[in-house]
């Protein structure tokens, strides 16, 4: 009897149809609804809730009903107002479930309306006339949780949760204009405050906080209407730009960003290294230069300044920069060297060029210019090593070579302690 029983039961579960397959189980709208009804009457709304679920799983026909939506949406009404009841009367109540909940049903409204919404694009397609049974319905149980959306997102935030945290905040600012809270002429009935802004800024630092990066740029441009927290947020935004590799937004907000904040370092100093790196010298130069415009008592500016010149090979233009540098700083050794460098340079190019025989009346003019520059060049570097004589490489190559070309075998000789 056992196994006869067993049998039947499993013959009906995999019943096949004439061709040998199996057959989908069909899906039963009426029992699923009667099923929910009873857990819904005697308030068991967990209960109510898993049916749907159930249902959704199973049958894909339940997933385009908005009715089944609908039905999910007062379960979980029912659920958030059993928590919050606790919470009233200090019956153990767990926030965290709360919240869920409420963030269940938010998704669950949005869902059913957008399902009612194809569903009437179906029978406008068909000639039928568009219902709109449950999106108003639905509006009216989302709109009373608006506010404890966003204090979930808040509350979160100063746990430090951050990635739960930006899940609410986000969801809060884009049902702001979501279509189910819209009227019939496409008006937005949410009456939130006007917090769009400072919404969007929890948002970035919560993004932020996560790891969201993606989430810190949907929010970004809202939040840099905080004119407070401007600067810090195109920081921010400019990190979350080079994290996600979109270079054309990390720079256009480092470049904002250093137009109107250049007193801030980070903007300055990550501009100048990122058109090194790619050797744009000029746009590295323009840079540095707004600095000294802006600090020209900074001595480290006029350096970089300096380096970018010699770089674009306006070795005159370095030398002012430098000389600047020793004017600010009179034991600069590393400008001192920079000097010497130049006029070394100079001095190598001066040579390079020099092909007069000995008899020409030009002659012993050029070989003067250029030991005069060897001269100005071995007393720029002579400085550099009184004022840093343990870092031998600002100057101690350059040193010798300038006593040998000299004929300064005295000071020559005196180099051979150093290494």
């Amino acid at each position: 009897m056992f196994l006869l029983i067993a049998f039947s039961y499993v013959a009906f579960a995999q019943k096949k149809g004439d061709d040998g397959k199996k057959v989908a189980e069909p899906f039963k709208k009426g029992s699923v609804v009667k099923n929910y009804r009873g857990y819904m009457k005697a308030s068991n709304f967990a209960k109510a809730k898993d049916e749907m679920d159930g249902a959704m799983k199973k049958f894909d026909v339940a997933r385009k009903d908005p009715q089944l939506y609908k039905f999910k949406v007062d379960a979980l009404n029912g659920l958030v107002a059993a928590e919050n009841k606790k919470i009233y009367l200090k019956q153990n109540p767990d926030t965290v479930k709360y919240f869920n909940y409420m963030y269940e049903l938010y998704q669950t409204g949005l869902k059913c309306d957008t399902v009612e919404r194809a569903a009437n694009q179906e029978k406008v397609a068909e000639g039928k006339k568009a219902e709109n049974k449950y999106g108003t319905s639905v509006a009216g149980i989302m709109m009373p949780y608006r506010k404890s959306i966003y204090a979930a997102g808040k509350y979160f935030y100063r746990k430090k949760e951050y990635a739960k945290a930006y899940q609410y905040i986000d969801l809060y600012v884009n049902t702001k204009t979501a279509p189910v809270f819209k009227d019939k002429n496409g008006e937005v009935k949410v009456d939130d405050p006007d917090d769009l802004t400072e919404a969007s800024v929890l948002a970035v630092l919560s993004a932020y906080g996560s790891s969201n990066y993606k989430g810190v740029m949907a929010h970004l441009p809202e939040s840099l209407n905080d004119k407070d927290k401007e600067c810090q947020f195109l920081e921010l935004g400019s990190k979350a730009a080079a994290e996600m590799k979109d270079t054309t937004e990390m720079v256009n907000l480092l470049e904002n960003g250093f137009f109107l904040y250049p007193e801030t370092e980070y903007f300055f100093v990550t501009l100048t290294k990122y058109y090194n790196d790619r050797g744009d010298f000029e746009k590295a130069l323009a840079t540095v230069q707004k600095m000294t415009e802006k600090n020209p008592g900074n001595r480290d500016y006029w350096f970089m300044c300096g380096k970018e010149q010699m770089l674009l090979g306006k070795y005159k233009d370095a030398l002012v920069s430098f000389e600047k540098c020793v004017e600010i700083k009179a034991d600069d050794a590393e400008s001192f060297s920079a000097i010497g460098n130049i006029y070394l340079h100079d001095a190598h190019e001066k040579y390079r060029n020099f092909n007069l025989p000995i008899t020409h009346p030009a002659y012993a003019e050029e070989k003067a210019e250029i030991t005069e520059l060897y001269k100005k060049s071995c007393d720029a570097f002579e400085q550099s090593k009184k004022f840093d004589e343990q870092h031998t490489e600002l100057w101690l190559l350059e040193l010798r070579e300038l006593y040998f070309k000299l004929n300064r075998g005295k000071s020559l000789k005196a180099l051979d302690k150093y290494k």
